[in-house]
């Protein structure tokens, strides 16, 4: 039986451009987000869905340094069980112009995909993504934005109470991780309802902005998966469901806090 590539949201909670916006607030603290992922919705595509994500963010060596990591039990409509452990580690440079990327996703024990290397951007947003595993080069077109400065002018749309309009986004991975996205942004809520533990009072008094993300991936008409979420002033992400047409998967914030420096600067 060949590799199944599973379902984005489950292999990984960020790999839809989800991360902590800590960059937007430069000299502001490293934290770590957690979650409890589970089955919403489901046309029987999906029988069951579990698992658990983190996501780190660090402010290191002139840049956020993003740890991403994911392990799920999904089993199919046919009975077949798989275990996917998913691991995307990132460097993105403060003016957004270099990205530096390792990226693997193991199911059952075997790896399925595995993309490593750096992508830049020129001052108009061309760019071109050089691996250092067996992909080819890949062009970014104009106006790429990478996930850390896509996250600062999220919230600088959201404080001016716009939405975003069509933007292309390299994640850092394989070809599939250039998609468009765009992101409805709701009015400012100012006691977002979350049960998270927060021992560093992260959230407490924060004030966030309900959002719908939309991503389509070949500049398809329809969008391929939609998050909705709470986007926090500060950055942070509140819990999140994942949409797709035969399924939503609920992330649960479970626990967020802060974390210390970076130990070196080690970039991926």
């Amino acid at each position: 039986m060949g590799i199944r590539r599973m379902p984005a949201a489950v292999c990984a909670l960020a790999v839809l451009l989800i991360t902590p916006a800590t960059a937007a607030q430069p000299g502001s603290a490293s934290n770590r987000e957690i979650y409890d992922v589970s089955l919403e919705r489901t046309s029987g595509y999906l029988r069951t869905a579990h698992g658990r994500a983190v996501v780190e963010t660090r402010e290191a060596c002139g840049g956020t340094s993003t740890l991403q990591r994911s392990l799920a039990d999904v089993t199919y409509e046919t009975g077949e069980a798989i275990r996917t452990d998913f691991i995307s580690r990132t460097w993105e440079s403060r003016d957004g112009r270099t990205l530096r990327f390792d990226v693997a996703n193991t199911q059952s024990g075997a790896v399925a995909e595995k993309h490593a290397g750096v992508a830049t951007l020129a001052a108009n947003g061309v760019g071109r993504v050089i691996f250092t595993s067996t992909d080819k080069p890949l062009a970014l077109p104009p106006g790429t934005m990478f996930p850390d400065a896509f996250s600062r002018a999220l919230l600088a749309a959201a404080a001016k109470g716009q939405d975003v309009e069509s933007l292309p986004v390299f994640q850092g991975g394989g070809r599939s991780a250039l998609v468009t996205t765009a992101v409805r942004i709701g009015r400012r809520v100012a006691n977002p309802r979350e049960t998270a533990k927060d021992p560093d009072g992260l959230l407490k008094g924060i004030a966030a902005w309900p959002i719908l993300m939309s991503y389509f991936p070949d500049r398809t008409e329809l969008p391929a998966a939609e998050v909705a979420t709470h986007l926090y002033a500060n950055g942070l992400l509140g819990s999140l469901s994942f949409v797709y047409p035969q399924y939503t998967l609920r992330a649960r914030l479970v626990r967020v806090e802060r974390l210390g420096s970076a130990p070196n600067c080690a970039k991926p």
